[in-house]
């Protein structure tokens, strides 16, 4: 829905966010040039207007939040709803993940695509992907409200036998059915190319565990499955676990002596991270604990497919409930 009228914007604005605008109604058509466009400010785009709150940020592992100055937060003005919107942005890069290089880009038609693969499917983000008048593609994203994982368990007060004893399981079915909706990109030919534990938002309303910007395109087949193993090491963890920790803090770790740990313990992508945690909490299970060590330094064996990680994933659970 367009408003013709800037007063009837103005009230609508106001009405939706309590804000106001004062002097003229600034109505963006082309999104081009992203560092002009500001919180205040209308896109008219397809056909609706939505009101522009500011720049989206994200913030990861203790660092500041960062401004995604083509990313905005916005109100539909005909609904009222909460939107995240994506304007086009491209950027290559080059990323060394354990023996690994990593060629990747980010790509707006790549994610644009995975919107219309993964259009009703509850794991995902949803959104649709429009064209602005100067042809530039905008993804209308539906936020969704909530923690991400990484935030929910590093908050989470209770130490890690506790933790694993009462809410462990729970926890990871929702992150094995992200990863089956991982399987599910992969069968329609896609992926999603950053997978992180902040990524995965726990909706607020539904606790449903969500996945969230897919808009990085890699060059390495089976990157996504060897991410998930960082996503399932934390998982087991409840946090980060560094090697640094490990010394600094000895009484948290009192079944792990000063020489336990060694080098094929650390995760494969992260080498300063344990990936042998069993060597920390002797209760977890050796089948679970198999798992985390095939993505570590000292694996023999590699995941191809998600279906093998989820049968182990799920058999190893077992032993648990």
């Amino acid at each position: 829905m367009i408003i013709e009228d800037p007063q009837e914007i103005k009230d609508r604005v106001r009405e939706l966010t309590n804000r106001r605008i004062y002097g003229d109604v600034q109505i963006i058509e082309d999104t081009s040039n992203y560092m002009s466009i500001f919180g205040g400010m209308i896109l008219r785009i397809a056909g609706n207007d939505y009101f522009l709150s500011g720049d989206a940020t994200e913030g990861r592992f203790g660092i500041d939040d960062q401004p995604k100055f083509w990313v905005k937060y916005a109100y539909d003005l005909e609904d009222g709803s909460r939107k995240v919107i994506k304007m086009v942005f491209y950027e290559d890069f080059t990323s060394r993940e354990g023996p690994f290089l990593i060629k990747g880009s980010r790509s707006p038609e790549k994610e644009a695509h995975c919107l219309e693969v993964v259009q009703g499917h509850e794991r995902f983000m949803q959104g649709l992907s429009v064209r602005d008048i100067s042809g530039n593609l905008v993804r209308i994203i539906e936020l969704v409200k909530g923690k991400s994982l990484f935030v929910y368990l590093s908050e989470l007060d209770m130490d890690h036998e506790e933790y694993f004893y009462t809410m462990f399981s729970a926890i990871m079915e929702e992150v094995i059915e992200c990863i089956e909706a991982l399987a599910f990109l992969q069968d329609h030919g896609e992926h999603h190319g950053d997978v992180r534990n902040d990524h995965i938002i726990i909706e607020k309303d539904t606790g449903t565990y969500k996945w969230i910007d897919f808009d990085f395109s890699v060059s390495y087949e089976d990157y996504d499955i060897w991410s998930i193993g960082n996503v399932i090491t934390f998982a087991v963890a409840k946090k980060v676990i560094s090697f640094q920790e490990v010394m600094k803090h000895p009484e948290r770790y009192p079944a792990c002596d000063t020489d336990c740990l060694g080098p094929d313990d650390a995760l494969l992508f992260y080498k300063y991270r344990v990936a042998n945690l069993k060597k920390l909490f002797p209760y977890i299970p050796a089948k679970l604990n198999r798992t985390l060590m095939n993505f570590s330094q000292g694996t023999y064996f590699f995941y191809e497919s998600y279906a093998n990680l989820i049968s182990d994933l799920r058999e190893a659970m077992e032993d648990i409930k």
